[in-house]
């Protein structure tokens, strides 16, 4: 419960430079009084000034300051509500705004209108409307709950049954409900452009994985050539090692052959020089028929015996001679191709030389292919580590996305859920339906009181709808003036009680600002005023009025509001 207690302005409208105080708390019943000009009303516009920072009356904000002085325009109120106090000041020329919470100024790090949100939604958790229809009424720029449109109503209502927070909330839910669709749609870009990330890494991937898969093919063809070529080196080597081979073999020969031509020209040398002495002793025979030595005759017997045996041994020697150089003949022949195959030999050799550098060479590529391959293949395995690194970076970044979208996802669904409750026709609604009985029997309980006895209800759309007892149907604009006044009120005092069972807009003040000098007649004045006794105690009504003296035995304090020196005062 709001329970105002001090209320205090100066240089506001025709107010001076001194504060005008009025207790709020003090008395039950108070009429405030004076003749026009004097200022009466200047409390309605003072507190919903400081409350709300508008006037009650339809006055322009600069025309609040006091003309006079024209400065230092402030105005002060104090109240509780549970355990804690406070003070909320606000001026023009200087402009002030402060609200104190048990002596302490709370920061005003947002912006005076966030401050001023503050103060209605979490300290009065009350609005401007609201504080009109449960509060104050008057004949200035009072609009009656009726006069209203049906949205307002709803609004008015809303708030002292403590379910205009489901209205904040539907409006921070249709904030929330924007966001997490832009969140859902920025993940479900982040999702599909993951998607294709890894579409994409697998097409890399696989790529990668073909275009090295095709050079170790296309090496592996190139070694099994040259290792077809290295097969036919191999054999040409073994085919020219079993010729040398074979060659070798006839080496032997030739040496053999050497020997038995060195043997037979041994022989021939010693056969003609045999020859030339079996020669030489018979040409000495021949010519001679005594030693030439000793000088002996020789003996003609012996002489022709020797020359027989002689020309014998030369004859044989010449066969034996012509024998040799036949022999020697042919092994002359046989070691000339001998020699022959000695080059074929060295032949075979260079070739062998020649092929096993190509078989070399061919080998070093092998090898050189080999280790391609093998670098090859480890580069496989690194892309193929490395990329299933990337890959499951992908896959759970895109999980990751895809458990976010499910979770945004499922909020969105729950902010669906939410939305159909906090709309107008939901759980709102069904609030509203709960209490509508109980309102319209206050409102009928105030009218009987009120001495005007109808039949008068709201629709969940806040429509009237009123029967009179002889069941003719009204509406409220039927009514004469005097009648609507009645309503008026009904629907004041059915509101604050409402409110005060809720309490979260409850307050003890209660400010009628000349309505006993307008529509209500004597009858409804005394009804009005058995209706004001039974209020609670804890219910301060301030009535305004400049009937004078026949009011003043019905209220327990009279205030008079005077002018002084061209101020407005309280006496």
């Amino acid at each position: 419960m709001i329970v105002f207690e001090e209320l205090k302005w100066k240089n506001f409208l025709s107010t001076g430079n001194k504060f005008n105080v009025i207790n709020l708390n003090d008395k039950k019943t108070n009429l405030i009084v004076g003749t026009n000009g004097m200022g009466k009303s200047t409390i309605l516009d003072a507190i919903t000034f400081v409350l709300f920072n508008k006037p009650f009356r339809k006055i322009n904000m600069p025309q609040l300051v006091n003309s006079v002085n024209n400065r230092d325009c402030l105005v002060e109120i104090t109240c509780t509500i549970g355990p804690n106090s406070y003070k909320i000041v606000r001026g023009i020329k200087p402009k002030v705004f402060e609200v104190w919470e048990n002596g302490n100024m709370l920061q005003q790090d947002a912006a005076i209108k966030d401050y001023q949100e503050h103060l209605e939604n979490h300290i009065l958790k009350m609005n401007y409307k609201a504080f009109t229809q449960i509060v104050v009424i008057g004949n200035a720029t009072y609009q009656p709950f009726m006069k209203l449109s049906p949205n307002d109503r709803r609004n008015i209502v809303e708030t002292f049954l403590d379910i205009d927070i489901f209205t904040k909330m539907n409006s921070l839910l249709k904030s929330r409900i924007t966001e997490t669709k832009e969140k859902i749609n920025d993940v479900s870009y982040k999702y599909d452009l993951s998607h294709e990330k890894i579409k994409m890494a697998q097409t890399i991937l696989s790529n990668s994985e073909e275009s090295i898969q095709k050079k170790i093919d296309e090496n592996n063809s190139q070694i099994e050539k040259k290792e077809v070529a290295i097969a036919v080196k191999n054999k040409q080597i073994e085919d020219l090692n079993e010729e040398i081979t074979a060659i070798v073999f006839n080496q032997d020969q030739t040496n053999k052959v050497q020997e038995k031509i060195n043997k037979l020209n041994e022989y021939l040398t010693t056969f003609k020089t045999k020859k030339k002495s079996a020669e030489k002793e018979i040409n000495f025979l021949e010519a001679n028929d005594s030693c030439g030595t000793c000088k002996q005759i020789i003996d003609p017997d012996f002489k022709e015996k020797n020359l027989t045996e002689k020309k014998e041994s030369v004859s044989k020697l010449d066969g034996v001679i012509k024998q040799a150089q036949d022999e020697i003949s042919k092994a002359n022949t046989t070691l000339t191709n001998y020699l022959e195959n000695l080059q074929e030999i060295k032949e075979r050799k260079s070739q062998i030389d020649r092929t096993k550098i190509d078989l070399d060479y061919l080998q070093k590529d092998v090898d050189r292919i080999i280790k391609e391959n093998t670098s090859l293949l480890k580069e496989k395995k690194d892309n193929l580590e490395k990329n299933k690194e990337e890959y499951q970076l992908l896959v759970d970044e895109n999980q990751k996305l895809s458990d976010n979208r499910d979770l945004l996802l499922s909020e969105q669904h729950l902010h669906s859920i939410a939305a159909v409750l906090l709309k107008d026709d939901g759980i709102k609604t069904k609030i509203i339906r709960y209490y509508l009985p109980v309102m319209n029997k206050l409102i009928n309980k105030y009218l009987h009181l009120l001495d005007f006895y109808i039949n008068y209800s709201l629709d969940e759309n806040f429509e009237e709808k009123v029967k009179t007892p002889s069941r003719d149907s009204f509406t409220y604009n039927s009514f004469s003036e005097g009648e609507k006044l009645r309503v008026d009120l009904a629907i004041l005092f059915a509101w604050r009680e409402i409110a005060k069972s809720k309490n979260s807009t409850n307050t003890n003040l209660l400010l009628l600002d000349e309505i006993f000098d307008s529509s209500l007649d004597n009858s409804g004045i005394d009804d009005f005023l058995r209706i004001l006794d039974a209020l609670t105690e804890d219910t301060n009504v301030f009535v305004i009025s400049h009937k004078g003296d026949s009011l003043f035995d019905k209220f327990t304090n009279v205030i008079r509001f005077e002018k002084v020196n061209g101020f407005s005062k309280i006496m």
